[in-house]
């Protein structure tokens, strides 16, 4: 099978009009001398000659495909010139109607590959350098317009295509927009970004170390950088961002990047600071306050384990107090509603080894402390469920909510209950959605 090169993909991919002229009897020459009159009378009456620019399009496209002319440089200016005109086309007819959907999105980029044929059969021209230059600007607009759909493919295919119009005016020793040092770092740093959101990570990679090396003063690169390391090597991503956080103290994203990255360590001691800070930072935050409860929320299972029950019941009560400032800054957020409700239902839990360790012994000060625990274990599952019972009124088929739900009626002996959520329960798992709220606000 013959490989499509991607010069005639790109061709493809542009704006395909209907031929509006005859074609038959003409030979590439004829197609050619065709095409630049046309495009010499669009470029006297851009607004009402659309119609000629696109039958100039038409013939240079089927101009390129004939023997006699395919080795004159001619041939390839004159579609250079062509479809960078397609693209100020576009840009003008956006400028008038802001709905306008662009009809040649790739003709940039196919006037880079038609220049770049140019200087391969006449090296040095100096009027294809300076078209090039101009053509910068087209495949850069194009690559900003994927880029804000979040098409990022072809934003980096667009950005990496600048780089290379770059490179080869370099060869040629000729001028480059992005002779000045911060325009070429800027063109590294987009192309990178769009690299990176289109998932060619070692790519993006390559573009963010350059910027790196050069303490490039952008927060972003840094964050990138730590992004971009830390699934190989936790060390240096550690470093990376350690740096980062000294140059760029104030930094929002360096800032909550430390903190995922001492959560994913469960570096807890270190993280409560963190935490702290970001708070002051952004304190309308509620995920910052819900993360600082799961942090007393892990203290706390960690000092009753160890019996421990002074620190036990200051962290319980911090994490209830954190847990509560995330509902305060967002009242429907259920992460932290159910995470109350967890608290008191998991140190029900605990109450309940514990009763269970107390079911043998059957003298009177044994059952005195098993009825009074059995009294704390029902007073927790009681302070649980007005939680839980919001937690399902906002997200019904939660399923760690549905079973705390069901084990807590069948413990109190509503078996009706308990057999509700237990159906809802097996919908659940069997892949089922559950849409209305049981407990309806």
């Amino acid at each position: 099978m013959r490989k499509i090169s991607l010069f005639l993909l790109l061709l493809l991919g542009v704006f395909a009009a209907e031929a509006q002229v005859d074609l038959e009897g003409l030979n590439g020459k004829k197609a050619l001398k065709k095409a630049t009159r046309l495009l010499s009378a669009y470029n006297l009456d851009q607004a009402n000659s659309g119609d000629k620019l696109n039958d100039a399009k038409t013939l240079i496209d089927f101009a390129t495909k004939q023997d006699d002319i395919k080795s004159d440089p001619k041939l390839w200016t004159a579609m250079g010139e062509v479809y960078n005109a397609l693209v100020g086309f576009d840009q003008s007819q956006a400028l008038l109607d802001p709905n306008y959907t662009p009809k040649n999105a790739n003709a940039g980029m196919v006037a880079f590959q038609a220049y770049k044929k140019v200087l391969e059969l006449a090296p040095g021209d100096k009027s294809t350098l300076k078209s090039l230059v101009t053509t910068i600007g087209s495949i850069t607009n194009a690559g900003l317009a994927s880029y804000e759909k979040q098409d990022y493919a072809a934003a980096f295919g667009a950005f990496r295509s600048v780089l290379d119009i770059h490179d080869l005016l370099k060869e040629n020793d000729a001028v480059s927009p992005f002779d000045v040092d911060a325009e070429l770092d800027n063109q590294y740093y987009i192309t990178g970004l769009a690299a990176m959101n289109s998932g060619q990570r070692e790519t993006a990679r390559s573009y963010f170390s350059k910027l790196y090396e050069k303490e490039y003063d952008k927060p972003a690169v840094y964050d990138a950088m730590y992004m971009l390391t830390v699934d190989d090597d936790v060390d240096e991503a550690e470093k990376i961002l350690n740096s980062a956080r000294e140059r760029y103290p104030d930094d929002t994203g360096l800032l909550f990047a430390e903190i995922n990255h001492y959560l994913r360590q469960e570096r807890i001691d270190e993280l409560e600071d963190k935490l702290v800070k970001a708070i002051e930072v952004e304190p309308s935050n509620p995920s910052l306050y819900s993360t600082m409860g799961n942090i007393y929320d892990r203290k706390y299972q960690t000092a009753f384990k160890e019996k421990d029950m002074a620190a036990a019941d200051e962290n319980f009560a911090k994490a209830i107090d954190y847990y509560e400032q995330a509902t305060e800054v967002k009242p429907d957020y259920s992460d932290a509603i159910y995470s109350i409700g967890a608290l008191y239902y998991n140190k029900a839990a605990f109450y309940t080894e514990e009763m269970n360790a107390l079911a043998e012994d059957y003298s009177k000060a044994g059952t005195e402390k098993y009825n009074k625990k059995k009294e704390q274990v029902e007073s927790m599952f009681a302070q649980a469920l007005p939680y839980l019972k919001r937690v399902e009124s906002i997200d019904p088929g939660d399923r760690n909510t549905l079973i705390a739900l069901k084990e807590i009626y069948a413990r109190q002996n509503d078996f009706d209950l308990s057999g509700i959520f237990k159906e809802r329960l097996e919908k659940v798992e069997a892949g089922e959605t559950i849409e209305e709220s049981y407990f309806k606000e």
